[in-house]
């Protein structure tokens, strides 16, 4: 039972991840009907540059995170009002073409200014761990899963029981009859990109935090999240979310009965089954939506 215990704390912290990073996705989504395939290279600047700062140029870690932080909210908003509004109507699908030329590029870029190397990041608490019931968990564990918890309830509560939230659903329903109504949509849309820019900032420093940075090391959590937004549907909220929770247990549930190496491709099985079952009427009304 110890042996279960650890890897459905690591898999319910793994899950945490990706849902607080999808929810990024999915704040982008349904504001902009826009997906940003290079979401997880915004997060690995935040990471990258922070470890440059401070163990290159001495910054004093706290301040090293919040420059990097900032950095990537910067760059997400620029990703939508430089590359992503410049998309002529009409053209579903080059969302993805351009971002992920964005992707390519941001990585080059990184690449040349840091360099091509892994590196050890601060720990920020994954290496103060205490023993619960035979289960180790570090701080970090908590952390990750109490920040989940909370940034989602709080997307929640803001998305259906303010006015903003009233705003931004009207601005994601009809962008013309929003404006026309007295919303600011477009500042509505920079906002949403740049919250989703300090999101995907957060988790990619967490995940730094618990294994290496370098110029890649965000794409395949990028996938997973997707992978979730897609059994989910990009469209809903709590389902979603949920998914990626799972999809964490589960991948570490595979890893802890097939071996390490089998957590990738048992994720990519479970799309395949998940596409051969999930009913026809289900995957045509998140086709609709994204259309």
């Amino acid at each position: 039972m110890g042996d279960l215990g650890q890897i459905l704390v690591g898999g319910v912290t793994t899950g945490s991840l990706y849902a607080l990073f999808l929810l990024g996705v999915l704040i982008v989504f349904q504001v902009s009907k826009s997906i940003n395939f290079a979401y997880g290279q915004v997060g690995m600047i935040a990471a990258f540059s922070a470890w440059f700062l401070y163990s290159e140029q001495g910054l004093p870690v706290p301040v090293a995170l919040v420059v990097g932080v900032l950095l990537a909210v910067a760059v997400n908003s620029a990703i939508d009002y430089v590359a992503i509004r410049r998309i002529p109507a009409g053209r579903p699908g080059l969302d993805l073409v351009v971002t992920l030329g964005i992707f390519l590029l941001i990585t080059a870029v990184m690449q040349q200014l840091i360099d091509a190397n892994a590196h050890t990041f601060v720990p920020l608490g994954a290496d103060t761990r205490t023993e619960v019931a035979g289960v180790v968990v570090s701080v970090n564990d908590g952390v990750v899963v109490g920040l989940t918890a909370v940034v989602i309830a709080a997307a929640y509560l803001l998305l259906n029981r303010t006015s903003l939230g009233t705003s931004l659903r009207a601005s994601a329903e009809d962008a013309g009859i929003a404006q026309a109504a007295g919303v600011n949509v477009r500042a509505l849309r920079t906002a949403t990109w740049a919250v989703a820019g300090a999101l995907g900032a957060i988790v990619a420093v967490l995940v730094a935090s618990r294994l290496s940075v370098d110029a890649f090391y965000m794409t395949p959590f990028l996938i997973k999240a997707f992978v979730a937004g897609m059994i989910g549907g990009l469209d809903r909220f709590w389902l979603p979310l949920s998914v990626a929770v799972a999809l964490g247990v589960y991948e570490s549930l595979a890893v802890f009965w097939l071996g390490a190496s089998a957590g990738t491709p048992a994720v990519f099985l479970l799309i395949i089954v998940v596409l051969a079952l999930v009913p026809k009427r289900f995957v045509n009304e998140r086709n609709e939506v994204r259309a």
